[in-house]
């Protein structure tokens, strides 16, 4: 449970994107014609050996479609892919870690990384969520 205190921004975040894992691009292709979806941009993870495929947000938050090349996410799910993340936007990363630390909770990685877009972003573990995976992002200035 995180702290009562209340840190604005961070206790009422919003939704920024849904990540979904896919096989490989033309698995993308298929399920965005299926859903009426198109790409806004694309951006490739190092840390996580990942293509990161955005669409377009419609008056939503936009599906991102993660197409991981090798390491752990290739394996998400036996290699079939589906419904990784849920990705909330917070204006600091370093205050929302200080504040989960006061739980006894912390982020996955050391140290945020540079996503796909114009953001900073990092991971709640499923130990802390009854499963689901959490991302926190932070909005890069232009």
């Amino acid at each position: 449970m995180i702290a009562s205190v209340e840190a604005p921004g961070i206790d009422h975040p919003i939704l920024h994107h849904v990540g979904i894992v896919m096989p490989d691009e033309e698995d993308v292709a298929n399920m965005m014609a299926l859903m009426g979806l198109e790409e806004d941009y694309r951006g490739f993870v190092p840390e996580w050996q990942a293509l990161c495929i955005f669409t377009t947000p419609r008056g939503a938050s936009p599906i991102e479609f993660v197409v991981p090349s090798g390491g752990p996410l290739a394996n998400f799910n036996k290699g079939a892919g589906g419904l990784h993340h849920v990705a909330l936007q917070v204006p600091d990363l370093d205050a929302l870690a200080a504040r989960l630390a006061t739980d006894d909770m912390k982020l996955l990685e050391p140290k945020h990384v540079k996503g796909a877009g114009p953001f900073l972003c990092n991971f709640l573990s499923p130990i802390y969520t009854r499963g689901i995976t959490i991302e926190y992002v932070q909005l890069l200035a232009d």
